[in-house]
């Protein structure tokens, strides 16, 4: 889980664990390399921004200004507007140990490796960051330039300092074995979405418990995402500030408020009202983490007083679906939820696939009559989630295709939102919401991170986050940049 700190764009986890025990040390020297527009400028602020440094620090830019950099990096002005301080290379050192950016594109690279050398022997434990290093490069022969990367090595080494090389040749492992850290930055492709993904190759004096992992650089922050454990997809709660914002909305409009502003952006509004939700869940993903996610809609609905009818998801036992609804203390929801019980731990799904036509037909007849119910009783509207039991159970029900359409008819035609939870299959039910839900969503894992991406509207992926916060634990989304 993450805790968030007092900037809310920043959270204890923003960079692997693993880096960050590297970074920890109290002298080393790094390497992030990476094509452009990989995110190495971005690691390379977040680096000093989570690491706390703001002091005895010389940020050296042969790219771009500083002032740029504030500019592409609001974030900055925040965390370092009253220590840092922007000049030439050719102006004198800050008197005061303050953060420093140095404009060194115009800078030839024997006067900046001297500056370099004069900041190890001059100040304590310095950090320097070198962005990039294939500027210093381009102007100096291998020799040379090998010559002069042994002697910072070897200053460092003595200062206790801190050195970051930024290079855009991955290719190229020319210093790899000078340096205490390796990482690489890529961009690949998923599902024809963009993931960005970090490999840390070598941590000299730290374990690598995980080699790689997915990270964004929404807001132009550098934020990695690790792998999920279910335990942290149980006892969600919703903020009080969220349920009071959505208390107001009346689902006779044309839009449902989903509970996450991202994805009531993407839809125009929220999940439209009178439609149909497909919720398809990877192979390897926990039913948990599709019960916590529904868990905001669903304390959305009750809250305003409209009546949920559920259907346990296989995993999800109707006693846990308290647990996961459980107001937080001095909130009351108005409205109700219906469990549908599987009664004697034996699936719906094993009940409508009998031979037995007529206990079918009562455990159909009892789902429609349920239903009903629920109409006549609140006439605000009925929220229908339909777990993957029920699902299995109506693709394997005697009159097939026909019966399913004429049951996820007579579902939607009785409910404000009809939302149905599916494993990744290849099943009748799943193919026909395909053709007409009107939003299709899907929970995915991808190299042990959690993402949520919608097929219907198209989309580009989301982090799925369990956040901890002081009161309480919630499922946030955050967009993949």
């Amino acid at each position: 889980m993450r805790n968030l700190t007092n900037n809310q764009n920043f959270t204890n986890g923003n960079i692997p664990d693993d880096l960050v025990n590297f970074l920890r040390q109290d002298t080393y020297s790094l390497i992030i390399k990476g094509y452009a527009g990989t995110g190495k400028t971005t690691l390379a602020l977040t680096i000093l921004n989570e690491m706390q440094i703001k002091t005895n620090c010389l940020y050296i830019s042969t790219r771009i200004s500083p002032d740029q950099l504030f500019q592409y990096y609001p974030w900055l002005e925040e965390s370092f507007g009253g220590s840092r301080k922007t000049k030439l290379t050719e102006a004198a050192e800050s008197a005061d140990g303050s953060l420093v950016f140095v404009d060194a594109r115009l800078d030839e690279p024997g006067s900046l490796f001297e500056r370099i050398t004069n900041e190890l022997m001059d100040v304590k434990a310095p950090t320097i960051i070198i962005d990039t290093w294939d500027a210093i490069g381009f102007f100096m022969d291998k020799e040379a330039l090998m010559n002069n990367a042994r002697v910072l090595q070897t200053w460092r080494e003595r200062a206790g300092a801190k050195i970051i090389f930024v290079t855009e040749s991955p290719e190229d492992t020319t210093f790899d074995f000078l340096a205490d850290g390796v990482v690489e930055l890529k961009q690949v492709y998923h599902d024809n979405r963009k993931v960005r993904e970090i490999f840390l190759s070598k941590l000299r004096g730290s374990r690598i418990n995980s080699p790689s992992c997915i990270f964004s650089l929404n807001n132009g922050i550098f934020q990695s995402y690790g792998h999920y454990q279910p335990k942290e997809f149980t006892n969600i709660a919703i903020a009080k500030e969220r349920r009071s914002a959505d208390q107001g909305n009346d689902i006779k409009n044309s839009h449902i408020p989903s509970g996450y502003e991202d994805l009531d952006k993407l839809f125009g509004g929220g999940f439209p009202s009178g439609g149909i939700i497909t919720l398809e869940l990877d192979t390897h993903v926990n039913t948990r983490v599709a019960m916590a996610f529904l868990s905001k809609i669903i304390t959305g609905f009750m809250h305003r007083g409209n009546p949920v009818l559920f259907q346990p998801f296989e995993g999800v036992e109707p006693e846990h679906i308290s647990q996961f609804l459980k107001p937080p203390p001095g909130m009351k929801s108005s409205g109700s939820i219906e469990i549908l019980s599987n009664g004697n731990k034996a699936r719906i799904a094993e009940y409508l696939s009998s031979p037995k036509y007529n206990e079918n037909k009562k455990k159909l007849q009892h789902f429609q009559s349920t239903m009903r119910r629920l109409k006549t009783r609140h006439k605000k509207g009925l929220l229908s989630i339909i777990g993957s039991d029920l699902a299995r159970g109506l693709s394997n029900a005697e009159n097939g295709r026909h019966g399913i359409e004429s049951l996820v008819s007579f579902i939607k035609s009785n409910s404000a939102l009809s939302v149905f939870v599916l494993r990744q299959s290849k099943d009748d039910l799943l193919e026909y919401l395909s053709e007409i839900s009107d939003i299709h969503l899907k929970i995915l894992e991808i190299n042990g991170s959690l993402f949520l991406q919608s097929e219907i509207p198209w989309s580009h992926l989301y982090a799925i986050v369990s956040r901890n916060y002081t009161d309480h634990n919630e499922i946030t989304i955050e967009p993949i940049v």
